[in-house]
């Protein structure tokens, strides 16, 4: 199932527009381009959250 910018943003509880500087430095999780529109994928988006230590530490 594929998931709009809106609901990616709600989901990780950050604006849609970090979503979209996130897109254009490449740091985000990928988004699919459908038609005009940008898509997440859900597996995708918890595999790139999944990844993401927190606070910048490593383990």
């Amino acid at each position: 199932m594929l998931a709009s910018p809106t609901d990616v943003a709600a989901y990780l509880g950050v604006p849609v527009k970090t979503l979209y500087q996130w897109k254009y430095r490449g740091t985000g999780p990928a988004p699919l381009k459908v038609g005009r529109h940008l898509r997440y994928r859900w597996r995708d988006v918890d595999a790139w959250l999944d990844r993401q230590s927190p606070y910048g530490l490593t383990a």
